[in-house]
């Protein structure tokens, strides 16, 4: 069989043809909204005028003189540019003057963006016609007290010097915040290095779970955007196709509560157990493909089965200041902790990934010190995988945004 594996988030969403021998048993496990149709450019403005818990922007923004709207990076998959432009016209509408609005990227501790990446979030007409920043994690920060876990609340300066605050995101399952979304576009996103390390230390590793929407760090983030004034929050749900097929907006809980109940049936899929091949494929987030490496989707193998992780963007690797190596005799990140050991129950452990940098791996926390075998291609993958035996395997093709089955945090409320 001939399967399109999802690939290219963000760059063109171009599919990978794969070949799988015709004597495998093939399970391919999608995540249930996996073919949810994708709104139109209209119907999402409708959804940015209706706010949950809150005024509307035309309304809330009423009488302010400035507006920052901030909107998550080029690591991300959240097609900005119809909400963008949304948005804009919510503002205008308010009255807020044109030169004083302006986009600050959500970095978190992650590298820096360029137009390309501005334009491919956005689209030209925002690029072109409004005032775009990075985030810089390591200055410019106004310290605004601790959360009730005694995190720092330090935000981005240019952030706060917005009368009003928009942030625009997706929702979808998280291995540390259960799921995304939310007031994580302010902490992490648009915080300083010593409040995202506090934050990031807080959590523990029973919180490591898909779909556990109640852990200390969104709690704490929570904390954050309610210190810092967060006006209105942004949240799509994406099919597997990347396209926004739902969209929740208004109050950063209210709304959030609203898509977290849509995303905990949007996002589940099948576990399916004792398979000779696990191919968990990261197209959401290809530059953390280690999002996909998760305990979940590792369970679904047979003691000495193989297991592929797939990522394929022309953007590669993300670059992150926390967990990255950053060399080869260097110390690493601040919270770099080394690569993960291959999993003991793999045969074979390995990474189909087009695009990457021989030493820029480390997000991924699977590299060839641990055990992998990178490739280019899927004939290497065959090659490496297929004896002429008839076996079992599973396509996770949305893994490290989905929620499995098996996962038993995903049912615990």
């Amino acid at each position: 069989m001939i399967y399109q594996l999802p690939s290219n988030n963000l760059y063109g969403d171009r599919p990978i043809p794969i070949s799988i021998p015709d004597s495998w048993d093939v399970h391919i496990s999608e995540i249930a909204g996996f073919h949810r149709p994708g709104l139109s450019a209209d119907a999402i403005a409708e959804r940015v005028r209706y706010a949950i818990g809150t005024k509307p922007i035309h309304e809330g923004a009423c009488g302010k003189k400035s507006a920052v709207i901030i909107f998550d990076d080029i690591t991300r998959p959240t097609p900005c540019e119809h909400i963008a432009k949304a948005v804009v016209a919510e503002l205008l509408a308010a009255g807020v003057p044109k030169q004083n609005i302006w986009f600050i990227a959500a970095l978190g501790t992650h590298a820096c963006m360029y137009r390309e990446h501005f334009v491919r979030k956005l689209g030209e007409d925002i690029v072109d016609e409004f005032e775009i920043h990075n985030h810089n994690p390591f200055f410019n920060h106004v310290f605004l007290g601790n959360t009730s876990h005694n995190v720092p609340v330090e935000i981005n300066s240019d952030v706060m010097s917005a009368e009003y605050k928009i942030g625009i995101g997706t929702i979808m399952a998280h291995s540390f915040f259960g799921f995304s979304g939310g007031a994580k576009c302010i902490l992490p996103g648009v915080s300083s290095m010593r409040s995202i390390i506090a934050n990031h230390s807080r959590t523990t590793p029973s919180e490591f779970n898909m779909g556990n929407p109640d852990t200390v760090m969104r709690n704490d983030a929570v904390e954050a955007a309610r210190m810092m004034g967060l006006d209105f929050k942004i949240d799509a749900v994406l099919n597997g196709y990347a396209q926004v097929c739902a969209l929740y907006a208004g109050d950063v809980e209210a709304e959030w509560a609203e898509a977290e109940r849509d995303a905990r049936s949007h996002y589940l899929a099948q576990f399916v157990p004792d398979c000779d091949v696990v191919l968990s494929n990261c197209y959401f987030k290809p530059a953390e493909a280690g999002c996909a490496y998760t305990p979940e989707t590792i369970a679904s193998l047979k003691p000495g089965g193989t297991y592929i992780l797939s990522a394929n963007s022309p953007f590669g690797s993300c670059v992150h200041y926390l967990y990255d190596k950053w060399g080869h005799s260097a110390p690493g990140g601040l919270m770099w902790a080394g690569c993960y050991p291959k999993d003991q129950r793999m045969g074979n452990a390995i990474v189909f990934a087009e695009h990457t940098v021989k030493g820029m791996r480390d997000p991924w926390f699977i590299d060839e010190d641990t055990g992998a075998t990178y490739v280019k291609t899927w004939s290497e993958v065959l090659a490496l995988t297929d004896d002429g035996k008839p076996k079992k395997m599973v396509i996770y093709p949305t893994a490290g945004c989905q929620v499995l089955t098996n996962s038993s945090d995903f049912y615990r409320k």
